[in-house]
């Protein structure tokens, strides 16, 4: 299914603009994160219900490009080569000495992932209080499930960005007639770790009440997972890569046995991001012409001289350019062609990473045998020998195999938004390159501006 013009006229309507501010003036506002309109929220309708489902999916896309590319810039794999935002390779690879602005442009996954978890809220409320007879009991449960898994996977992509910063994982009572929304405080990054996760187990509980179908059309990007039942498999799936950041590993393991994770099978199964030339709809903002000069994302160079011989994810994911771009002092060689076509899917988790996390848990715990099986199976999908054959001195070797697993993660997980992380939470940022003497790699962003103005007009 495409996403229609009706469903982005919605979405349109289910949010305010972002209100302007003077940088040196704190102004009126009541919420940097855009509260939507109340028109549907008591007795909507199957149709609107079913309009309002589609367009969340189609928001649960934005700030994924904005979240690839800046994670992908700090974390070394990729450089965004625009020379009409220079900022691109200045500030964000730590040149100014007084790091990020307050203005930064580079936080507008904020804002969209912020807005795609307020929408998923009052989704849950439209469906509660939706019209007689509109919705069974067991459809909105099925809602209930979704609407948390959503917002639960915004939150967690906020909250890796903004590190010990911290999130805001609560704000005054949607369902208080004239509520302005006044923000709750910021938790630290573990505490928003475990409500990521209580948001996850209770979602997966509502799912398993969902009955046998949503109350709303889901979309071809979730072939697969369209039933409450199977769509708990990809809720599962986000809380095992949460128990990761949180170092559960038992936890992990478990939630992965309720997931889709199948160590013997397709790499490539799970949901995806869906795009189309459509009218009303969007292509894959990740795209790009190759050897275009206008603002190419490049892979930084160790991503292709560091790669084990016969990689075939290298050829799948970066290309030769006719001719080098260089900007700022940094050289752009191959670029990043994971996307031929602007109408092609984006993954949003899928097996391959579920069998990185799955090794990951058994080195962690102890089981190396069953790390190394499941990690010949990522080495193998992508061409290269068992490690029996290329690195047997590490069988045994936990630390070595660590440095194995974060290698496949590298390159299976390639500008998907997981190298910066995965080497923060193992302290390995002083390991990323560095292409510029006066280049250093930052550990988290800096607050959002407009966060900082939400408090000042609500003080705690």
């Amino acid at each position: 299914m495409k996403f229609s013009l009706k469903h982005t006229i919605l979405l349109a309507g289910l949010a305010f603009a972002m209100p302007s501010c003077s940088f040196f003036e704190v102004e009126d506002t009541i919420d940097p994160n855009n509260p939507a309109l109340e028109s549907i929220l008591t007795n909507a309708s199957r149709i609107q219900i079913n309009q309002m489902g589609i367009g969340i999916q189609s928001s649960f896309r934005n700030g994924q490009s904005n979240l690839v590319r800046v994670t992908g810039s700090i974390g070394r794999e990729i450089y965004n080569l625009a020379s009409t935002e220079l900022t691109w390779t200045t500030e964000l690879l730590g040149t100014t000495n007084g790091g990020f602005s307050a203005t930064t442009l580079f936080n507008g996954y904020y804002s969209d992932f912020s807005q795609t978890r307020r929408r998923a809220e009052y989704f849950k409320l439209a469906a509660e209080n939706s019209a007689p007879s509109a919705l069974t009991d067991a459809e909105k449960q099925g809602i209930r499930g979704f609407s948390n898994t959503v917002s639960a996977y915004t939150m967690l992509c906020m909250l890796n960005m903004q590190y010990k910063n911290g999130i805001r994982i609560k704000y005054t009572d949607l369902y208080s007639p004239g509520d302005m929304l006044k923000p709750g405080p910021f938790v630290s990054y573990e505490d928003g770790l475990k409500e990521i996760r209580r948001l996850l187990d209770e979602g997966a509980t509502q799912l398993a009440a969902g009955g046998t179908a949503f109350g709303f059309t889901m979309t071809s990007g979730y072939a697969g997972f369209n039933t409450p039942a199977n769509f708990r498999k990809f809720n599962r799936a986000l809380a095992a890569r949460t128990a990761m950041y949180q170092q559960d590993w038992t936890g992990l393991l478990s939630t992965l046995g309720e997931s889709f994770f199948d160590l013997n099978g397709a790499l490539t199964t799970g949901p995806n991001f869906t795009y189309s030339t459509t009218s009303g709809d969007i292509t894959n903002p990740q795209f790009q012409q190759l050897n275009t000069t206008a603002s190419p994302v490049v892979a930084q160079a160790l991503f292709i001289s560091q790669a084990e011989v016969g990689d075939t994810r290298v050829t799948k994911k970066v290309t030769k350019r006719t001719s080098a771009r260089a900007l700022n002092g940094i050289i752009g060689e191959y670029d990043v062609s994971m996307y031929p076509l602007s109408t092609n899917p984006i993954s949003i988790i899928r097996n391959e990473e579920l069998i990185l996390m799955y090794a990951e848990a058994m080195i962690q715990t102890g089981k190396l045998t069953d790390a190394v099986t499941a990690l010949n199976k990522v080495r193998t999908g992508a061409g290269l020998k068992e490690l029996a054959t290329a690195k047997p001195a590490i069988l045994n070797d936990k630390n070595a195999l660590i440095d194995e697993l974060l290698n496949q993660r590298r390159y299976s997980l390639f500008y998907e938004g997981h190298r910066w992380f995965d080497m923060r939470r193992y302290g390995r940022l002083a390991q990323l390159p560095n292409d510029q003497p006066n280049h250093k790699v930052y550990d988290q962003l800096i607050r959002p501006f407009a966060e900082i103005q939400w408090d000042a007009k609500n003080p705690q």
